[in-house]
C-alpha cells in the first residue's frame, strides 16, 4: 500500500523543535484566518444542523439550539444525504473495499492472495469492534453541512503509536470549531491544530502521574476541584528532514509527524510525541483554488433554506390569523371584557357592532412557493439521486440509468472522498495493525516480491462508477450474437476468461470466489488430456471394428470360390 502523499513544512525554526508559545500563536493565527468561515458555519448550522452550532461563542450544554427554526426540510435532507453516503460508501452491512497487490503476478498467487484476504478480514473485524460506524456518520453530517470534516484515527486511550500496545482502534469525529488546518504545497492537509477543554481529572487520567501537567492542574487537584476545565492544544504537523517511511520502532520524537500537547494557561508542553503517518482525515466536499476549507450542499442551498424558513414563519402567522382572527368592534360597543373562549358570554350594546376581522391573507400562495423551495433544497442535497430503488417494479434499464445519473452527480465528490478520507484512513488502519502484529506473518512470496498494495472499493456507489465497462461488454455481446448467426468465427475475438475476471472485478466479486490462473491452466490441461484419451480410445475402437470386418471378409472368401468374392464384399457392405 502506497504511503499517503504528504509534503514537509520547511520552517525549521518554528516547527523543527516543539515550542509552546509558538504553537499557541500559530493556532490563534490559523483560527483568525478562518473568521469568515466561522460566520458562515454558524449560520448554516443554525438552520441545518443545530446541534453543531458554537463557532462564534461557547454554548451552554443542554441549551435550546433550534429557536427561530420553522421548517425541518434542510435538516431532513442533510440526514438523508449523510445516511445515503454511509450506505453507498461505507455500508456496515457488507464489504465496501478490498486490498489488492499492485502487481498482478501476486494477485494470481494463491498463497499471497490468501494472506491478504486474511488481513482484510481482520481489518473488517477491527472496524466492527470499534466505534467507526457511529463516528463516520457524524463525519458525513459535518461534511454535507459545512463542506469540511475532521476525524482522528488512533489507538484507544493512547496518544502515541507504541508498537507493543494491543488496544482497539478509536475513531473520533471532532467538532469543526475545535480544529484549524493547513495545507502543503500539493494541496493535502498535513497540519491540524486542535484546541479543546479537559478537566483536571481527565488530564490526569490521560497522562497519569509520570507527566508534569503544570502548576494549574496540580493546584486544582490539591484544592479538590477535579472538574475545573483547562484549555489544551494538540498540534500535529510534519517534522522537517524526516522521511515519511521510518523503521517500526522509531522513537516518537523522530517520527515523521509531531504530536505535541500544550497546556495553554501555563504555556507548557505536556507531551512531545509523534506519529508514523498523519492521523487526521480531513475530507472536503468541494474546494475552490486557494481555499483551505470546503463548500457543502448546505452552503450552496443557504439562500433557499433561509427563504423557506422565513416563508414558513409568515405562513404560520397567516394560519393564526385565519384560525383565530382579530375582532372589530365599535367604540364602547363592548360592555365588560371580550370573551373568546368556548361558551364565553360578551355583553355588547349593538350585536352588529362586533365582528371578526378578515385579513385576506392568502397562505395557499406561500404553500405553493414553499413547495418549489423544498424541491430546490432536496436537489441541492442530492436526495433525488440517492434513491436507487423507488419500487419493486423498476426494470434493469431504469436501475442502470439511475446509477449512471448518480455517478455523474456524485462522481467528483466520491473521488475526493477516496483521496482525502478513505485511502489515508485504510492505510492508517493497515499500518497500525501491522505494527501491532495483528496480521499473520506474510508468506515468503510477498516478502521477496515487496509489492505495494492498492485499495479497491466495492461499495454500491463505487461499483456504479465502474459499471459502464460491464454495460459496454453486454452491448458488445448482443452485437456479436447477431453477427455470429452469419459467421460463427466472429466469436473467436472474445477472450472469455479475461472478460469473466473483468466483470467479476467491476461488480465486486471477492478474489477468493474465482479460480487462479494456475488452477484454470491445470484444469484446461486435464480436459485436453481427457479429450485426447477419449479420441485415442475411439480410434482404437474403430481399429478393432475394422480388423473384425477384415476377418469376416477373409473367412467368407475362404468359403466361396474366386468368382464369388465380389458378391461377398458387396453383401458385407450392405
Amino acid at each position: 500500500m502506497a504511503e499517503p502523499k504528504y509534503g514537509h513544512v520547511l520552517d525549521r525554526k518554528s516547527l523543527g523543535k516543539a515550542d509552546a508559545k509558538h504553537i499557541i500563536k500559530r493556532c490563534n493565527d490559523l483560527k483568525n484566518q478562518r473568521e469568515n468561515w466561522d460566520n458562515l458555519w454558524e449560520e448554516v448550522a443554525h438552520f441545518v444542523l443545530p446541534t453543531k452550532t458554537g463557532f462564534l461563542k461557547a454554548r451552554t450544554k443542554g441549551d435550546k439550539r433550534n429557536e427561530g427554526i420553522y421548517d425541518s426540510t434542510a435538516t431532513t435532507a442533510l440526514e438523508n444525504l449523510a445516511s445515503g453516503l454511509h450506505g453507498a460508501l461505507t455500508a456496515p452491512s457488507g464489504r465496501w473495499f478490498h486490498v489488492r497487490f499492485r502487481d498482478e503476478e501476486l494477485n494470481n498467487n494463491d498463497e499471497a492472495v490468501t494472506w491478504l484476504e486474511d488481513c482484510t478480514d481482520r481489518i473488517y473485524k477491527s472496524l466492527d469492534e470499534s466505534n467507526f460506524n457511529s463516528e463516520v456518520n457524524e463525519l458525513y453530517l459535518d461534511l454535507c453541512c459545512f463542506g469540511t470534516a475532521a476525524m482522528l484515527v488512533e489507538r484507544s486511550h493512547k496518544r502515541s503509536d507504541d508498537a507493543d500496545t494491543d488496544n482497539t482502534i478509536n475513531f473520533r469525529t471532532v467538532h469543526l470549531s475545535e480544529v484549524t488546518i493547513s495545507e502543503d504545497f500539493d494541496g493535502f492537509v498535513d497540519t491540524v491544530y486542535r484546541k479543546l477543554k479537559l478537566t483536571a481529572r481527565q488530564a490526569v487520567q490521560l497522562w497519569g502521574d509520570k507527566w508534569d501537567l503544570g502548576e494549574s492542574i496540580r493546584t486544582a487537584m490539591e484544592q479538590g476541584k477535579p472538574d475545573k476545565e483547562f484549555e489544551f492544544i494538540h498540534a500535529v504537523y510534519p517534522r522537517p528532514d524526516i522521511p515519511i517511511v521510518v523503521e517500526k520502532m522509531t522513537p516518537p520524537q523522530q517520527r515523521p509527524f509531531a504530536s505535541v500537547w500544550v497546556m495553554v494557561k501555563d504555556q507548557k508542553i505536556i507531551q512531545d510525541g509523534g506519529y508514523y503517518e498523519f492521523p487526521w482525515m480531513v475530507p472536503r466536499w468541494s474546494k475552490l483554488s486557494g481555499d483551505v476549507y470546503g463548500f457543502s450542499p448546505a452552503l450552496n442551498a443557504r439562500a433557499d433554506i433561509r427563504t423557506l424558513n422565513a416563508a414558513k414563519q409568515f405562513e404560520m402567522r397567516a394560519w393564526e390569523k385565519s384560525i383565530d382572527p382579530p375582532t372589530l368592534s365599535t367604540y364602547n360597543g363592548i360592555i365588560g371584557d371580550l370573551r373568546l373562549d368556548p361558551g364565553g358570554l360578551t355583553y355588547v350594546r349593538d350585536v352588529n357592532g362586533i365582528k371578526p376581522f378578515l385579513s385576506g391573507s392568502q397562505w395557499q400562495v406561500s404553500q405553493i412557493k414553499s413547495g418549489e423551495l423544498i424541491d430546490n433544497i432536496m436537489k441541492a442535497f442530492h436526495n433525488d439521486k440517492l434513491r436507487l430503488h423507488e419500487g419493486p417494479n423498476m426494470t434493469a434499464t431504469e436501475v442502470r440509468a439511475r446509477m449512471e445519473l448518480m455517478q455523474q452527480i456524485l462522481g467528483p465528490v466520491v473521488g475526493r472522498l477516496q483521496s482525502e478520507f478513505l485511502n489515508p484512513m485504510i492505510s492508517r488502519i493497515f499500518l497500525l495493525m501491522h505494527r501491532s502484529n495483528k496480521f499473520l506473518p506474510p508468506p515468503q512470496s510477498v516478502i521477496e516480491y515487496d509489492s505495494n498494495l492498492d485499495i479497491e472499493y466495492v461499495s454500491p456507489l463505487a461499483r456504479a462508477q465502474r459499471l459502464e465497462e460491464v454495460f459496454a461488454i453486454e452491448r458488445w455481446f448482443q452485437q456479436l450474437g447477431g453477427m455470429a448467426q452469419i459467421n460463427p468465427s466472429v466469436m473467436d475475438v472474445v477472450d472469455f476468461n479475461k472478460i469473466g475476471r473483468l466483470i467479476a472485478k467491476r461488480v465486486g466479486v471477492p478474489a477468493e470466489a474465482m479460480k487462479s490462473e494456475e488452477e484454470i491452466a491445470r484444469e484446461q490441461k486435464q480436459r485436453q488430456q481427457q479429450q485426447a484419451a477419449m479420441q485415442q480410445q475411439m480410434m482404437q475402437q474403430q481399429g478393432l471394428e475394422q480388423a473384425g470386418q477384415a476377418a469376416d471378409v477373409a473367412g467368407a472368401i475362404d468359403e466361396v470360390g474366386p468368382d464369388q468374392v465380389g458378391a461377398v464384399l458387396q453383401g458385407l457392405q450392405q
